[in-house]
C-alpha cells in the first residue's frame, strides 16, 4: 500500500518485537539472583539483634536497589514502566529503592515508519492517508508503551497522535509477571499477600494505560473536571479517530513546565508551582481522582501561562477513606495528637490487618512526620531544593527499623506515587512555595479542621 508520506520518513527507528525471549531471560535471572540473597539476608537476620540486622537490611536493600535499577534501566519498556510507578516517596517503598528507582527515564527506541503505519491502519482499516490530512513520520515523543506523531486532520485540526508499539499488551503482562519475581526480595520487609497485592494495583494501572479508548474516555472526563478550574485544562479528545492502539488528541502548543519554570523569577514561579500543588490537591481530597502521572514532561505551558496536563492514561480513583485519612493526619499532626495519628494509620490499613504496636508507634510517627511533613508545619514558603528529607528518614528509620513493616494500603500506591512525583518536581526546579495555606485551606474546606493548627517555629 503507498502512502504519501513514506519518502520523508526512511526507515529509522528500531523494530521493538526483537529480543524480547532474551529480556525474559535476563529478568528471570535477576529474580532468582535477587531471590538468593533475599534468602540468604533473612537467615543471616536471624543471627542478629536489634540495630545490627537494621544495619545490613539498610545495606541488603542499597546494594539490591543498585543491581535492579541498572538492569530496568537497560531494559526500559514495560519493565521500566513499573519501575517508574513504584518509585514513589518512602511511604511505599524503603529510600534506598525510592532513590534508585527514581532515576529511571521514561524513554525508548522510537519504531520505524513502516511499523507506525501499520499499527494505525490494522486500527482504522483504511490507509493513513484517509484518516490523516498529514502525518509527520518523525516522533515529538517515545516512551515505554508508545510514542507520539504530529498530524493533521481532514478537517484542519492539528493534532496529536499515540501510536501504540505492537503486541505491546502481551508483553506488557509477561513483563510484569517476571517482574514479580524480583520484587519478592522486598518481603525482607513486607509479607507476600501485600506484596502481590502491590503487584496487582501497579499491574492493572500499567495495562489500563495500553487501553488508548480508556484513556480518550479520561481525557473527555479530566476535561470537564479541570473546566472548574482557572489557569489549567487538559487537551481536546477526538474519540472519532481513537482506537485501542491510536489516540488523537489536540496538539498543544508551548513549552515544557520545567523549561518554562526555569526562565522566571522567583515569585511568578512559586505562583504557578503553587497552582500546580493545589490543582492535585483539589483533585485527590475534592473529585477524589488523580491524574496519577505528574512527570515535568507530562505538563505544558502555554504562551498565556494556562498549565496543559497531558497523557491521561494512569488516572486514580482515590477511597474517600484514604483522601480524608491524609487531611486527619495532617490535622492531628498539627494539633500535636499523635496516638491520634496512630489510630488514623490503622483504621485507612497501614500496617496490615492487625498492625503490631511496634509499627504504629506514636513517638516514631511524630518523628517521621516531623521529616516528611516539614513543608506543612511551617507557615511560610517552604525551599524544596534543600529540603534534606532523605538524608534525615535514613537515620529515621537506623533509629525504628520496626517503620519498614508499617505497609500502606494497595489503593495507596499510585496516590503515594502522585505525591512523590510532585514532590521531586518541586525540588528538581527549586521551588519555594507555601504549601501550609494551601493544606490548611483544604483541611477546613472538606471539614476536617478541628482547631487553629499549631505551628512550629518559621
Amino acid at each position: 500500500m503507498r502512502r504519501r508520506w513514506d519518502k520523508l520518513a526512511g526507515e529509522q527507528g528500531e523494530e521493538l518485537a526483537g529480543g524480547r525471549l532474551k529480556r525474559f531471560a535476563r529478568m528471570g535471572r535477576l529474580g532468582m539472583s535477587v531471590g538468593t540473597d533475599a534468602a540468604l539476608q533473612r537467615v543471616g537476620g536471624l543471627f542478629r539483634r536489634g540495630d545490627e540486622r537494621a544495619q545490613a537490611d539498610a545495606e541488603f536493600l542499597e546494594k539490591q536497589a543498585i543491581k535492579v535499577t541498572k538492569v530496568l534501566g537497560q531494559m526500559k519498556g514495560a519493565t521500566m514502566k513499573l519501575g517508574q510507578i513504584l518509585s514513589s516517596d518512602p511511604e511505599l517503598l524503603p529510600p534506598q529503592f525510592t532513590e534508585a528507582l527514581t532515576a529511571l527515564q521514561s524513554e525508548a527506541p522510537p519504531m520505524t515508519w513502516t511499523t507506525v503505519c501499520e499499527v494505525i491502519e490494522d486500527a482504522f482499516d483504511r490507509p493513513i492517508t484517509d484518516v490523516f490530512a498529514w502525518f509527520d513520520p518523525e516522533p515529538i515523543g517515545a516512551a515505554s508503551i508508545g510514542q507520539v506523531h504530529q498530524g493533521r486532520l481532514h478537517s484542519g485540526e492539528h493534532v496529536a497522535v499515540k501510536v501504540q508499539y505492537p503486541n505491546i499488551i502481551g508483553t506488557l503482562d509477561a513483563d510484569l509477571r517476571n517482574l514479580g519475581s524480583v520484587m519478592q526480595m522486598m518481603r525482607v520487609v513486607f509479607e507476600k499477600k501485600r506484596l502481590d497485592e502491590y503487584l496487582e494495583e501497579v499491574r492493572s494501572a500499567i495495562l489500563a494505560e495500553a487501553d488508548y479508548e480508556a484513556e480518550c474516555r479520561n481525557l473527555q472526563r479530566f476535561g470537564a473536571i479541570l473546566d472548574e478550574r482557572s489557569g489549567v485544562r487538559a487537551p481536546k479528545a477526538y474519540p472519532e479517530f481513537t482506537r485501542q492502539t491510536v489516540l488523537t488528541m489536540e496538539h498543544v502548543s508551548g513549552t515544557k513546565l520545567d523549561e518554562a519554570i526555569a526562565q522566571l523569577d522567583r515569585k511568578d514561579k512559586s505562583d504557578i508551582l503553587l497552582r500546580f500543588v493545589e490543582t492535585y490537591s483539589w483533585m485527590l481530597h475534592d473529585r477524589f481522582e488523580l491524574h496519577a502521572d505528574p512527570h515535568p514532561g507530562n505538563f505544558i505551558m502555554e504562551n498565556d501561562g494556562t498549565l496543559v496536563i497531558l497523557d491521561f492514561g494512569c488516572v486514580k480513583k482515590a477511597p474517600a477513606s484514604l483522601a480524608n485519612g491524609v487531611l486527619d493526619i495532617l490535622d492531628a499532626c498539627w494539633q500535636g495528637d499523635h496516638d491520634r495519628v496512630a489510630r488514623i494509620y490503622r483504621d485507612i490499613g497501614f500496617g496490615g490487618v492487625n498492625p503490631s504496636p511496634a509499627v504504629l508507634n506514636p513517638e516514631m510517627l511524630r518523628e517521621y512526620h516531623a521529616i516528611t511533613l516539614e513543608p506543612f508545619l511551617v507557615d511560610d514558603e517552604f525551599d524544596f531544593a534543600n529540603w534534606d528529607m532523605r538524608r534525615r528518614l535514613q537515620s529515621f528509620i537506623k533509629k525504628y527499623p520496626a517503620f519498614l513493616r508499617l505497609a500502606p494500603p494497595p489503593e495507596s500506591v499510585l496516590v503515594f506515587r502522585t505525591l512523590g512525583g510532585i514532590k521531586g518536581f518541586l525540588t528538581s526546579c527549586g521551588g519555594h512555595v507555601n504549601v501550609h495555606r494551601m493544606a490548611l485551606d483544604c483541611v477546613r474546606r472538606n471539614g476536617r479542621l478541628t482547631a487553629q493548627p499549631q505551628l512550629n517555629a518559621s
